[in-house]
């Protein structure tokens, strides 16, 4: 199982800390293939918790997207007409089976029958994450399928495909996990029973897939592939009480070298269990409580470090005040782990701190010490006369 290393790209983070545990070229842009479904994903779930969609809302279908829908390359998931199926059933279709007419239709409803506006909105919130991606279609596929459909986005060259790093995935698939815990509870399926049609997982990592270990306690993700990207993968699973995000990106077997990247995880890092507190800093002159992104919180090492010299570091990534309550105040860095130090947990504002009253030093504000002790003076004089 050494092939993990022969591949494109890998990375494995923790999914609540963001703490890498291992990287092979993460963070260079490749096509990715449906893992950009994740991303459609996302936006589809926050939309629902914005209450802007409903899970039971019927979605509109056009004809280029049924037709889509029944290619023998492309569809995975035949629909026949247009609002035939609701907002969960495309979720669960582009999520499972991986169909690109539904994730599309997902992305189109998301953004008011809008598709550059949703691949927009892809790119925006990568943007804001602060992530290498650069998306191009809300399904994964490349220009050279989509113009087929009339799904060629407008500036685009013929041959565009979306591109991401392995990284940059993974933290997409951490918020997706964030947003929708529960989501599991589909993407673990090797297959699923929607109205008449089954979905059918590709990823073999499942129960009963020829590649199933029992020990992986896999939970999903998503599967991909395309020509140009190969094999793509990106899975959840559980290790010492933590959820990991790994993905490959262009393997030649993936299944196989995503085994082999599990296990050399396996014999080569550990973790311990830390513990941090509420911490005062202080920022213009007042003094701001910050909560700890986890009270205990579980670092991984790699073996052949010393777990007692571990530490844990906040450092103020603010250094203006207001403050809101729950507002990012220090990121969190674990050191002396023989990985990198970075993680993406923030401690956040225990309380609301408002804007300090401004110094009078330097008569910043118009009045100082020293006047208003003469007036003092001016107004005792005034009422004695």
């Amino acid at each position: 199982m050494s092939n993990y290393t022969k591949v494109k790209s890998a990375y494995v983070m923790d999914a609540k800390s963001g703490q890498t545990l291992y990287e092979n070229h993460a963070d260079k842009q490749l096509p990715i293939a449906s893992l950009s479904k994740m991303m459609t994903l996302y936006l589809t779930t926050q939309a629902i918790k914005h209450h802007q969609l409903n899970w039971n809302d019927k979605v509109p279908v056009d004809k280029q997207l049924i037709k889509m829908s029944k290619s023998y390359a492309l569809g995975s998931f035949k629909i026949k007409r247009s609002n035939q199926y609701t907002v969960k059933d495309l979720y669960r279709a582009a999520l499972i089976a991986s169909s690109n007419s539904a994730a599309i239709a997902l992305g189109k409803v998301v953004a008011h029958g809008d598709n550059a506006k949703f691949i927009a909105m892809m790119n925006n919130q990568a943007k804001d994450w602060g992530i290498d991606a650069n998306f191009v279609s809300s399904s994964g596929l490349d220009n050279t399928d989509l113009k087929h459909y009339g799904y060629q986005l407008s500036g685009t060259p013929d041959k565009a495909q979306n591109m991401v790093s392995a990284k940059a995935i993974s933290i997409v698939a951490q918020h997706l996990i964030k947003a929708y815990p529960q989501i599991n509870q589909w993407s673990n399926k090797a297959t699923y029973k929607l109205a008449n049609q089954t979905l059918v997982n590709t990823n073999s990592l499942l129960k009963p897939g020829y590649y199933y270990r029992a020990s992986n306690h896999l939970t999903g993700l998503k599967t991909g592939y395309t020509e140009s990207a190969g094999l793509c993968l990106t899975v959840t699973y559980w290790r010492n009480g933590r959820e990991l995000i790994a993905t490959i990106i262009g393997g030649q077997s993936t299944f196989s070298a995503m085994n082999g990247l599990i296990t050399h995880l396996d014999k080569t890092v550990r973790s311990k269990s830390v513990t941090e507190s509420p911490k005062t800093y202080h920022l213009e002159g007042r003094k701001v409580t910050v909560n700890p992104a986890e009270k205990q919180t579980r670092v991984w090492y790699r073996m052949g470090q010393d777990p007692s010299k571990i530490t844990v570091s906040n450092q103020l990534i603010v250094n203006q005040l207001p403050v809101k309550k729950g507002a990012a105040v220090t990121t969190t860095s674990f050191n002396h782990t023989g990985l990198p130090s970075t993680t993406n947990q923030n401690g956040t504002a225990a309380t609301a701190v408002s804007k300090p009253i401004t110094s009078n030093q330097g008569n910043t504000s118009g009045t100082n010490w020293f006047s208003r002790l003469f007036a003092g003076i001016g107004k005792a004089f005034s009422q004695i006369f």
